[in-house]
């Protein structure tokens, strides 16, 4: 919670910087970019898109090819990367301000707040005009997280569920069925506990540091953080507190999950516990699988859906992309985005299995489940339909998410309780709303 938070913070803090700027999409400064990958098709390129690039080596390597194989089928547009590191954020916000931006945004959870600030160009002509893009493929909930007033502002790629990762040794050293994906909130707190053992420093969960988890536990109890007007915050409902109470009892009182000082005094993250069998359950996204698949975990592992509640809504990983509005190619920009989001380009991404496609592609999906690593593998395809973007739709929710976090950590240390928390906030959601 604390790493997101300095990185919402940074957010907050640069992005006052975008209001009025427009410049030039296709000028560049120094090493900003270059052709990392020239592929097939590059010979003879009359018009040239520059697109945002980040992640990990796999992930690079995933946007090369389907870069390369679209500048195969379009020999007049040539795809040059923008590499904008791991500090994807701030390198974005500082090529916007700068007045250098490239022609397509890699974006996460911030489309709005750039929406909201006119940065970005509205894709809905686009698709309007365009009869061999169908957004009907795509989830709706997913869809709904990247508009503003009605107009659309991104379109997303990859799309990785949060499930449930566990250990299965430790789960026979329990003498504990495996979970089914059918498994209840009150099944996963009798697992947790019987799966912490304080003589090995062994625990049962950790409570995910990413920072929508908490909101996941939140939709599973019937809680939303916003009403649906989305004006005001809606934490201060029962259910909100119910699900508060919840994950104090998971982090404080149970203690099957070790507490965000103790995380951070850990130095490790959670991948990296499951792997020393510190840890017997987690929740996470397709993104850790080809990190297992190289280096196989010392034990037999597999995942499982969320654990249902009032319902089994989750949370997701997801990469999307947008155009600037001062591309000046924008119908050039569009076909390279259509193709990444496109079939040709979510079967790529289930090639990879570092995510699942956005789009509910049947083909790309059964690649994903045919692969049977690990073996429910389906547990993140049933859970896509699911998958819940609240704060996604809210164009302060940077800020949002600082003042959350705040709240959450000092319930989890133990210095506030379930209903204080709940208390301070509403009240500094609403405040934040209101300006």
């Amino acid at each position: 919670m604390k790493k997101f938070s300095l990185i919402a913070m940074g957010f907050v803090l640069l992005v006052g910087l975008l209001t009025g700027c427009g410049g030039n999409a296709n000028s560049t400064k120094g090493n900003d970019t270059e052709p990392v990958n020239k592929g097939e098709g590059n010979s003879g390129a009359s018009v040239t898109i520059k697109m945002a690039i980040s992640g990990s080596e796999q992930e690079q390597k995933l946007r090369y090819e389907t870069a390369d194989l679209f500048m195969k089928d379009h020999p007049n547009i040539k795809i040059e990367w923008v590499d904008i590191g791991n500090e994807r954020y701030q390198k974005t916000l500082t090529l916007i301000s700068g007045g250098n931006p490239p022609d397509i945004l890699y974006i996460n959870d911030w489309t709005l707040p750039l929406a909201t600030r006119g940065v970005l160009m509205p894709l809905d002509d686009f698709i309007k005009e365009d009869h061999s893009f169908n957004l009907d493929e795509f989830y709706p909930s997913i869809i709904d997280a990247y508009k503003l007033d009605g107009k659309l502002y991104g379109l997303p790629q990859d799309l990785s569920p949060t499930v449930i990762y566990y250990n299965k040794d430790l789960f026979d050293q329990a003498n504990l069925p495996y979970p089914a994906d059918d498994w209840t909130q009150d099944d996963f707190i009798t697992a947790a506990k019987k799966l912490t053992n304080p003589a090995k420093k062994q625990y049962g969960f950790i409570l995910s540091t990413w920072n929508t988890e908490y909101d996941g536990w939140m939709l599973r109890n019937g809680a939303s953080l916003f009403t649906p007007d989305l004006k005001k915050s809606a934490v201060d409902s029962p259910e909100a507190l119910k699900a508060l109470q919840l994950l104090k009892q998971i982090v404080v009182d149970d203690h099957v999950s070790p507490n965000p000082a103790e995380i951070q005094a850990m130095g490790q993250y959670d991948y990296a516990l499951f792997r020393n069998r510190q840890l017997a359950m987690f929740s996470s996204g397709l993104w850790q699988l080809p990190g297992f698949k190289a280096e196989p975990l010392p034990f037999k592992w597999d995942v499982v859906r969320m654990p249902k509640q009032v319902n089994q809504a989750t949370k997701a990983g997801v990469l999307s992309w947008s155009i600037h509005k001062d591309t000046k190619h924008p119908k050039e920009a569009w076909e390279v985005l259509k193709f990444f989001v496109g079939h040709e380009g979510m079967k790529l991404v289930a090639k990879y299995s570092m995510a699942l496609p956005a789009s509910d592609v049947k083909e790309a999906n059964q690649i994903i489940i045919d692969s049977k690593f690990p073996v429910n593998v389906k547990a993140f395809v049933d859970s896509a339909p699911l998958v819940n973007m609240e704060e996604f739709r809210h164009p302060k929710w940077s800020e949002l998410s600082v003042a959350i976090n705040e709240q959450l950590d000092r319930m989890l240390i133990g210095n506030q309780s379930p209903e204080d928390t709940q208390k301070n906030m509403f009240a500094k959601m609403n405040e934040i709303m209101a300006e």
